[in-house]
């Protein structure tokens, strides 16, 4: 199988990079990162050199990503921007990463017949882990992001 990890230089992307190659030694594993602030090359430095292995440096919202996912048997995608208190001061690269590389991949699984993604999100799409220390499958949404911390405005008094 022909596994493409996106954000794969990553702190987790390159721990699932070393859990794959451990665990499932016919595997072909592709990593696709930017190596921006939060993907190093150093993370993978002892898989460089195997031969199931290849990196390709590319960001994901890069139309070219489609070439990267052709022939690949599944997706899974760390890529991200991260760090919830960068997205307050300005959300714009967090839009364009985070949403519009998803819905790249998404499509360039569909236009090679990928039938297999995964997503990897944040915990961050459930707030804080407060006293139970620990989020489930049915944990409700409770985003900490520039939407979720905006003051919500107040209705206009003034007739228009």
């Amino acid at each position: 199988m022909r596994v493409l990890i996106t954000g794969g230089a990553g702190f987790i992307g390159s721990n699932f990079v070393h859990h794959m190659l451990a665990q499932h030694p016919d595997d072909e594993i592709v990593v696709l990162d930017m190596l921006t602030y939060a993907g190093n090359l150093s993370n993978l430095a002892d898989v460089l050199q195997n031969p199931r292995f290849r990196f390709v440096r590319l960001d994901v919202c890069d139309p070219a990503v489609s070439e990267v996912v052709r022939g690949s048997d599944a997706v899974v995608h760390f890529a991200a921007e991260s760090h919830v208190d960068r997205s307050i001061e300005d959300a714009s690269p967090f839009v364009r990463t985070n949403v519009e590389g998803t819905w790249r991949l998404v499509e360039a699984c569909h236009k090679n017949r990928v039938r297999r993604f995964v997503h990897v999100s944040t915990d961050e799409v459930y707030g804080s882990l407060g006293a139970e220390g620990r989020f489930t499958e049915s944990s409700a949404p409770a985003p900490t992001s520039l939407s979720a911390t905006r003051a919500t405005p107040e209705p206009s008094s003034s007739a228009l």
